[in-house]
């Protein structure tokens, strides 16, 4: 017989009328118990809002504007649409005197959703947003940064910024337009100002890492002008929901 003696009189929290505790250190058992379960549940509740997605300036833009996001992680907030064109000549990106200090090309006016006429260009390479990288040598893209390039926030980051890179190393595909076999993949390498504070044309540019430039095997034109011609299509590599961690934040 265990020496354990059972009270009736001790009602265990959280317990049926009739079930009965152990004595005094069952009591004070019962009643840890209970607290931790208590405590347990809090957590379980504040989950949501700790683990809740701080999204950039492009993700909410264009949720605000299409009600969805190509690629997106979320089924409900995934747009079935087809992927972000960029129609008019694209340009390797180039730094200057600051890791985000761009030198861009003409701008041109956004004809459609998701689809970008300005040309984007070869950058440099450098210290830039998601760390160092070799222009030269690493194929790989810019994104913007948003419309704050002297203290940017994570509020104001575009598809990222310094306080904001969720989207540093994510996988994008591009491919000249209406070519898919020059498809290539890279990761985002910098977030680049594309000399514009508003998220149309922002949220829409792309600049090319000089290495991702010689990849699409530019015409001597091409080349002369450092520009690619005809067009590029371009976005995160999730558009089937297949590769989540590939997904925009």
């Amino acid at each position: 017989m265990s020496n354990v003696m059972l009270h009736r009189d001790h009602a265990c929290p959280g317990r049926k009328q009739n079930h009965i505790c152990p004595s005094i250190a069952g009591w004070q058992k019962c009643q840890l118990i209970m607290k931790s379960t208590t405590v347990a549940s809090l957590v379980a509740l504040s989950l949501p809002a700790v683990l809740a997605t701080n999204h950039t300036l492009c993700y909410n833009y264009f949720m605000k504007k299409d009600g969805c996001v190509f690629s997106a992680a979320a089924p409900d907030q995934r747009c079935p649409a087809p992927p972000k064109e960029h129609t008019t000549p694209v340009s390797a990106f180039e730094l200057h005197s600051g890791p985000n200090l761009v030198k861009r090309s003409e701008p041109r006016r956004l004809e459609r959703r998701y689809d970008t006429t300005r040309p984007s260009f070869a950058v440099a390479g450098g210290e830039g947003i998601c760390g160092f990288y070799n222009s030269t040598s690493e194929p790989g893209v810019c994104l913007w940064s948003g419309p704050e390039q002297i203290s940017p926030t994570v509020e104001t980051a575009g598809w990222l910024n310094g306080a904001k890179t969720s989207n540093c190393g994510k996988r994008v595909y591009i491919q000249r337009k209406g070519q898919p076999n020059t498809v290539q993949f890279v990761k985002v390498l910098d977030g680049c100002s594309f000399g514009t504070t508003q998220p149309d044309p922002g949220c829409f540019d792309i600049a090319l890492t000089i290495a991702l430039f010689n990849k699409f095997k530019p015409t001597p034109q091409e080349e002369k002008d450092g520009l690619l011609y005809g067009g590029i299509t371009w976005d995160f590599d999730n558009l089937e929901g297949t590769h989540t961690q590939q997904a925009p934040v």
